[in-house]
């Protein structure tokens, strides 16, 4: 399907790199205006330029979602360059240089810091963004979820699971203003955080539990998010689209 987002603007949060990156060019190659926001200003420029070159116009802002002070200052920038935000994508968290700690040992203050990025993030970004969402009459949240919701153990997991209910939560209270509120919970998906993070052998054993045996790429979920923030899924609200070539499955 083709989606007409002219005259939107898209905020993704992490988009850096990898399916973040891969959004932001999505929602620009539909004609979205993008903010590129991370915590890592150098490859937000990056991206910045990928979705110039292709004819696209977008802009970078450094954010940490962990923190309510940086994230209403990203408000205050799509406010102030636009006048207003549409698409809210919460797909920053800390997955690459993620520490696997046994939950036995694992220090209370490095699980509190996943829980910060992973979930707080989520949260303190659709709270920030969400007013310029009422304010316009219209707007698409989507919150990076992940197949580890259901199948992983550890501080990973756990913030991936709790991410549901947020999901929930904020499509009751905002679906009076014609927001949308869904979740994408990706399977393996190959990007060099994944490669780089995921051993080899594990990899292999995802892609064997899968109905469509090939490996995941973020084009795959570039579609489902387009499909997300466009008109044709403006009665959807409050789930989570599982992406993941069929290897994980919900009652």
């Amino acid at each position: 399907m083709t989606v007409d987002l002219s005259g939107k603007v898209a905020v993704v949060t992490g988009s850096a790199a990898g399916i973040g990156r891969a959004y932001a060019l999505g929602l620009a190659g539909s004609g979205a205006a993008v903010v590129v926001a991370d915590i890592d200003e150098t490859g937000a420029k990056e991206t910045v330029g990928l979705i110039e070159a292709a004819g696209g116009a977008a802009c970078a802002v450094g954010v940490d979602v962990s923190s309510k002070e940086s994230t209403l200052a990203l408000a205050a920038a799509v406010r102030e360059r636009h006048g207003t935000a549409h698409v809210l994508v919460n797909n920053a968290a800390i997955f690459h240089d993620l520490k696997k700690y046994p939950q036995l040992t694992i220090d209370i203050e490095y699980w509190r810091k996943v829980f910060s990025v992973n979930l707080d993030g989520a949260l303190l970004a659709t709270q920030a963004l969400a007013p310029l969402m009422i304010e316009a009459g219209w707007g698409r949240v989507v919150v990076q979820t992940s197949t580890a919701a259901y199948i992983s153990a550890g501080v990973y997991g756990a913030t991936k699971i709790a991410l549901l209910p947020l999901i929930r939560g904020f499509a009751k209270e905002l679906g009076a203003h014609n927001i949308t509120v869904n979740g994408i919970a990706p399977g393996a998906t190959e990007t060099p955080a994944m490669l780089d993070t995921v051993p080899a052998e594990r990899l292999a054993e995802l892609r064997a539990s899968q109905y469509i045996p090939r490996a995941g790429v973020t084009d795959d979920l570039v579609g489902p998010l387009l499909f997300l923030c466009s008109d044709a899924a403006s009665w959807i609200t409050g789930q989570t689209l599982v992406v993941d070539g069929g290897s994980t499955w919900r009652l």
